[in-house]
């Protein structure tokens, strides 16, 4: 059997692994950004226990909308909406969904068009590298603009939500990638952590800030 056949299969629309999957796709895909500010910003303690906090408010939500699902025979927010609350709900969460996404997807430009010119600074000095390539204004608006329609363009086009599961696939791939090559380089390479013991006894545990005055 093909890997396509094969995926096809065993994550197929509707069922109990394809949709176990497409919570960790969408989870991770927030998460790999979100999570390490989190704990940045919070410290070890606090920042874990805000994630914590933040999982279990998931698992609630998910569950309500699966039981809303369930009563109402229907499967999309905006059907929701209409079903309990009518019609002027259903603009009104048609508009914050589209909010939601669109700032899922500026917070990934951002994250690109900063990051790139940094990757090509570990191979590259920065004279060797196009001005529009490179860690310039020029450099960041080109990788925001290919990465806008070279990759999402192409992703928003499909109308059925699980024609973009190898995509998903692809994103939970680099997401786990990334997590494991950040875990060994903190436990493994010494030119970046000199002692893991030692990051760890310095770090930051409970971080909070006071509101700023007004």
């Amino acid at each position: 059997m093909s890997p396509v056949r094969y995926a096809q299969r065993k994550f197929r629309a509707g069922g109990t692994k394809g949709s176990i999957f497409s919570l960790i796709a969408a989870t991770l895909g927030a998460g790999t950004l979100t999570f390490p500010y989190a704990v940045m910003m919070n410290g070890i303690v606090l920042g874990t226990i805000l994630i914590v906090v933040g999982a279990l408010m998931s698992y609630y939500t998910g569950m309500l909308i699966v039981k809303c699902s369930v009563a109402t025979k229907v499967h999309r927010y905006e059907d929701f909406a209409q079903k309990l609350y009518g019609p002027k709900c259903r603009s009104i969460t048609s508009v914050l969904n589209l909010l939601c996404l669109m700032g899922f997807i500026m917070s990934y430009i951002v994250y690109i068009k900063s990051m790139f010119p940094q990757l090509l600074l570990l191979f590259w000095e920065e004279e060797q590298i196009p001005l529009i390539l490179g860690p310039s204004p020029q450099g960041q608006l080109f990788w925001g603009t290919v990465f806008a329609f070279a990759v999402l363009f192409p992703l928003s086009i499909p109308r059925q939500i699980n024609s973009l599961r190898y995509s998903s696939i692809f994103g939970v791939l680099c997401s786990v990638y990334l997590g494991m090559a950040v875990m060994f380089v903190f436990l493994f390479n010494r030119s970046v952590v000199v002692s893991p013991a030692a990051s760890f006894s310095q770090a930051s545990y409970f971080t909070v800030s006071p509101p700023a005055p007004c």
